[in-house]
């Protein structure tokens, strides 16, 4: 059983358990009768342990030698060999990246198995958009999603709980280290739908970047997928559905045209600049790509924003004028139900607090307040002021006695 287990896998566990018993690398080394190098070597799975190794430090950190050997999840994909294949993952040096979205894909399904809470799959069947346009094709899937999901013709509220609640879809914001990568998607049958997208964009730009993924998802979901800024001369077919679905899904035609028009009834002047930022920022979109949109609906006269450009016009600098407040990111890196999987399982003593702090990518410190955070709540006191009170996770709301 050691053998079938990952040296890499076996290694951070051991390395986890260690830091838990609050035990150095050289306490646990004298105790094996070994050089700290070999525990190093163990820790960083470099070095597979001996079963009498494995007994001993078992015995040391009071653990039974079943979690360091208990099986992984089956059927891992390997993100880093399927991500390879995609064109321009190498020039965009991501694999640091692909394999920090794969951490967090594995942890999450390892933590609904181990809980019993599975993230409903609301997946429509992948798409036909064979024998059309791409922009045509996209029009009619981004009208079909909406219908699907009762989202109507409006603007999207919160975007990124109808991806995950209402789909089904694992998303992420990660601090990517290549400013071009604004997404990955990738899906196995055992992970589902994943999407990542870079926290280091602005909100507008990473809800499109999700939206773009989910394209990926609807019409070609079995290939992976990461999204680089500007990296074709000659956009392909398949990126011009995704950014078509985009623009249709994100500002449907009859709902924007009909708050155009709304807008343009209401006042006696004619549309400025000003007008298009109040929709940029009611739809959760750029002001170009609103103005692109508004020209494509024949609304506003075509070159409307080149000649904005070419003047010198900035959006940001126009808002901030008209003191219209920027999108603050609605999706944290990691999304809650992700953190309060992982804190149920720390408080069910499935996780070390080394092993949440890693899940939850940050400092025992800071893993520690998230658990606080999320395992308490106010109640007022007798002089007036608020108290915090624990709340159990694990606490059945529904068929409790």
């Amino acid at each position: 059983m050691l053998n079938m287990i990952g040296p890499g896998v076996i290694g951070e566990r051991l390395a986890d358990a260690r830091r838990a018993r609050g035990l150095t690398q050289l306490q646990a080394a004298e105790e094996l009768g070994v050089a700290r190098t070999t525990i190093t070597a163990m820790e960083k799975g470099d070095r597979r342990p001996r079963a009498s190794e494995l007994v001993k430090l078992a015995r040391l950190y009071g653990r039974p030698v079943g979690d360091f050997v208990r099986p992984e999840t089956t059927s891992r994909p390997n993100f880093v060999v399927q991500f390879r294949a995609v064109r321009g993952a190498e020039e965009a040096n991501v694999n640091a990246d692909i394999q920090r979205f794969e951490e967090l894909c594995r942890w999450y399904v390892e933590l609904e198995e181990e809980l019993g809470a599975p993230l409903p799959r609301r997946y429509p069947a992948v798409y036909d958009i064979s024998g059309t346009t791409p922009e045509r094709a996209a029009e009619e899937v981004a009208n079909s999603e909406r219908n699907r999901l009762g989202l109507g013709d409006g603007p999207l509220g919160n975007l990124w709980g109808l991806l995950e609640t209402d789909i089904g879809l694992r998303v992420f914001a990660l601090p990517m280290t290549n400013g071009r990568i604004a997404g990955m998607f990738l899906y196995t049958e055992e992970y589902g739908g994943c999407i990542a997208v870079n926290a280091n964009h602005p909100e507008d730009r990473r809800r499109w970047s999700a939206i773009h993924e989910y394209a990926h998802f609807l019409t070609d979901r079995f290939k992976p997928e990461i999204t680089v800024l500007n990296l074709y001369k000659r956009v392909p077919e398949n990126e011009r559905f995704a950014d078509a679905f985009a623009r249709f899904f994100l500002m449907p035609a009859t709902g924007l045209s009909r708050r155009f028009e709304a807008m343009r009834r209401a006042k006696n002047n004619p549309i400025t600049p000003t007008d298009v930022l109040a929709l940029s920022h009611l739809y959760h979109v750029s002001f170009q790509a609103m103005t692109w949109r508004l020209e494509e609906l024949k609304l506003l006269p075509a070159g409307t924003w080149d000649r904005l450009h070419d003047m010198g016009f900035k959006p940001n600098k126009a808002r901030e004028l008209i003191r219209l407040p920027a999108h603050e990111p609605e999706l944290p890196n990691l999304p809650l139900r992700y953190v309060a999987l992982t804190v149920q399982a720390y408080e069910e003593g499935r996780l070390t607090e080394g092993q949440l702090a890693k899940r939850l990518g940050t400092d025992r410190v800071g893993a520690r307040e998230r658990v606080r955070e999320l395992t308490s709540d106010s109640e007022p006191t007798e002089d007036g002021g608020w108290q915090q009170v624990p709340l159990d996770l694990t606490k059945a709301l529904v068929g409790a006695p």
